[in-house]
């Protein structure tokens, strides 16, 4: 495994932070990834994404270095408060209960995004209309802090929709929340994301030669 020092060093020239998507690899190609990183690698790093709870078990990773990405069942949540510091794909109020529940259970806390719907093709993810109501919820919990937005856009895109897809998460958050983080983008993508600022973008194949 050899880091890829090219994808690293765009984005030391960037104002964006590298979500390392470690989902595809088992633990001792996790543990290799981790060792090979230099310090300055690290600290361009906003750390990794998984989405099994199994991997959780498994990899054991640092709680405050592990993000969660995916579609959530209720069940689950109590294991991503456990072994997640930050949660990219909230687009159920229920889930936003049950988390505030369980962090409060557990004497803990966790971040996460809420996650906007920029592909009508799929059924996740929130419409703009109905973000006044989550951030009504959120505003009621002691125990979960809100970063800001998140979205999976379309898998099939031009250059240009992609870049409009990014420009309308921008306007989200000057509309509501002017100063809060987006998580977007991913390898297919990534280039795009860096030029429009996205603040936390997944990568997972280019990460190593």
């Amino acid at each position: 495994m050899e880091i890829n020092k090219k994808l690293f060093e765009e984005f030391k020239n960037s104002k964006s932070k590298l979500l390392a998507v470690v989902k595809y690899w088992n633990k001792e190609e996790t543990e290799e990834f981790i060792w090979k990183l230099t310090l300055e690698e690290k600290n361009i790093l906003s750390w990794f994404w998984e989405n099994r709870i199994e991997s959780f078990f498994e990899k054991k990773l640092d709680r405050e270095e592990t993000h969660f990405i995916g579609n959530i069942q209720s069940k689950q949540i109590k294991h991503i408060v456990n072994f997640c510091d930050t949660v990219h794909s909230i687009d159920n109020l229920k889930h936003i209960k049950k988390l505030e529940e369980t962090c409060e259970k557990q004497n803990t806390w966790i971040k996460f995004f809420l996650q906007i719907n920029i592909d009508e093709k799929k059924e996740s993810g929130i419409k703009e209309e109905a973000i006044p109501n989550f951030l009504e919820l959120i505003d009621k919990c002691d125990n979960i802090s809100l970063i800001w937005f998140s979205a999976i856009g379309s898998e099939e895109f031009t250059k240009e929709e992609k870049r409009e897809e990014f420009k309308y998460l921008k306007k989200l958050r000057a509309k509501y929340l002017p100063h809060w983080l987006i998580s977007a983008g991913t390898s297919r993508d990534y280039k795009i994301a860096l030029e429009e600022e996205i603040d936390i973008i997944r990568v997972w194949k280019d990460l190593v030669l």
